[in-house]
């Protein structure tokens, strides 16, 4: 076991540079060859004639190598390894555990990763290269967020003096979230540290801290202490302090960055964030097609053309945490037919509760006028235009506040913009046909159904629409009288 703990200790990983320049050129590559998505592993793996396992290792920097592995890889791509492209690695377990500079407290497992080579290209410019003060991962759930800010940290470890991870996913007070840093900080820098009682204090102590050292702080699901209905990126009450904190890491000058994860944009960000200044946003998409499918491979074996795969992924917006769950259902189900899954989408039968356990509680957050728009935009299917969509509401004040709540969704990473057109999500347009059927189940109306069948055509017309508005206009009552009671 000795022996083989120092021969894993002998091999390296790529630096940071190293693994741009290779990047770079794989990029070069696909381009000057038109391979429209990418290379896979095992075409990366023909190409370098390494094996897949070890072409895995070096693209994710996690693992050490062979240094002539690297000369392969780099070889098939017409460079030459130099000495400033690679490095001793770091044991991440050693790390995780026994380092007090990296706590990575309890981040989810980050070994099973794909693609994401663009946005990682950009974080790491924006945190490095332009010392951005305070970065915000957008998304909807289970786009991502959280494991591209893991794997990100994880590759940018060593040019800070200090790394700490923590999540909000159960709504922490922000005095018992300051305390934790702190006492971290304490811990990795090897300060003989005083924390402070007081809020106000906690603040000015951390933002000592930032200043005088590299830091990278790491907030996951952010959006757990804001508030839902039309107050898009406002905090609960007695969460206010979270705002303050993120407006003084935004606004101070310090050389130390905050990264913060959220389905929703925390209204500082809004404030605060633009191209000449120290905060910014990426917006976390789906991945493509190449990257989709070999989600599916930890999974079994599956069979499909590359159509069927495409249209899959597509389907459900390149979700990973989606695709992991059909890749599950897939397998279990129907042997991993590709072909079967998609009859069942094309009859609009869907299979996959866990997708609205995910969703729901996004949907619910949403304001009447917000709901509204969504169904709207799920029955035109198309993207849509804030004229058109205008015509669809059904009273004056809803028209009134529309401009407001299509900006609102956008923060709420439940739309898309295109020029001036507006759509959702692929995955959030499939939860909503299902509950507009679920609506239309439980008032039996046969028109309404009718509806229904149309949508899951891609089919809409006037009186398809007419008949529709007439009855979201009835949930919608409905929903306002009940709300109205229970607020008396």
């Amino acid at each position: 076991m000795l022996t083989k703990h120092n021969k894993r200790n002998r091999g390296v990983i790529l630096t940071l540079n190293g693994w741009d320049k290779l990047q770079t050129s794989i990029t070069q590559a696909k381009l000057t060859e038109n391979v429209e998505d990418g290379f896979t592993l095992e075409e990366l793996s023909w190409r370098t004639g390494l094996s897949l396992h070890t072409v895995s290792r070096i693209q994710k920097r996690l693992e050490p190598v062979d240094k002539s592995s690297l000369r392969s890889a780099f070889a098939a791509f017409g460079l030459e390894l130099c000495i400033q492209d690679y490095t001793k690695p770091f044991e991440l377990g050693e790390t995780q555990r026994g380092n007090p500079q990296y706590d990575w407290g309890e981040a989810p497992d980050v070994s099973i990763f794909y693609g994401r080579s663009t946005e990682l290209v950009q974080l790491r410019q924006w945190v490095l290269e332009e010392r951005c003060r305070l970065v915000a991962l957008l998304g909807i759930g289970g786009i991502g967020k959280s494991t591209l800010a893991i794997k990100l940290g994880l590759q940018i470890q060593t040019e800070f003096d200090a790394v700490i991870w923590r999540s909000l996913q159960n709504a922490p007070a922000i005095e018992d979230t300051l305390t934790c840093i702190l006492q971290s900080l304490r811990s990795a820098l090897q300060k003989d540290m005083v924390i402070p009682e007081s809020f106000d204090g906690k603040i000015s102590k951390l933002m000592e801290c930032l200043i005088s050292n590299r830091c990278l702080l790491i907030l996951d699901n952010i959006e757990t202490i804001l508030s839902s209905g039309s107050q898009v990126g406002r905090y609960l009450p007695d969460y206010e302090g979270y705002g303050q904190l993120f407006k003084s890491i935004g606004e101070i000058s310090h050389q130390s960055c905050l990264l913060l994860t959220s389905r929703e944009k925390p209204r500082e960000i809004t404030l605060l964030e633009g191209e000449k200044t120290g905060v910014k946003t990426l917006l976390v998409k789906g991945l493509n097609f190449v990257e989709g499918r070999s989600l599916f491979w930890h999974k079994g074996q599956f069979s499909g053309t590359e159509q069927q795969w495409q249209a899959l992924i597509e389907y459900y917006g390149g979700n990973p945490l989606v695709l992991k769950m059909i890749a599950a259902t897939t397998q279990e189900l129907f042997n991993g037919k590709i072909a079967t899954i998609l009859e069942y989408l094309e009859q609009g039968i869907q299979i996959f509760e866990d997708i609205r356990d995910l969703l729901e509680p996004q949907f619910n957050r949403l304001s009447l006028v917000e709901q509204e728009l969504i169904y709207w935009m799920a029955i035109n299917r198309q993207p849509i235009s804030l004229i058109n969509l205008a015509s669809d509401l059904f009273t004056s004040t809803q028209k009134h506040h529309l401009p407001q709540a299509v900006k609102s969704l956008l923060q709420r990473s439940l739309i898309e913009k295109n020029d001036e057109q507006f759509f959702l999500q692929p995955v959030l347009m499939e939860y909503v046909k299902q509950r507009l059927f679920e609506q239309v189940c439980k008032e039996r109306e046969p028109k309404i159904q009718h509806i229904y069948n149309h949508i899951s055509l891609f089919q809409t017309h006037t009186r398809i629409k007419t008949t529709a508005k007439d009855y979201i206009q009835k949930i919608y009552h409905q929903t306002t009288y009940q709300r109205r009671c229970s607020t008396n």
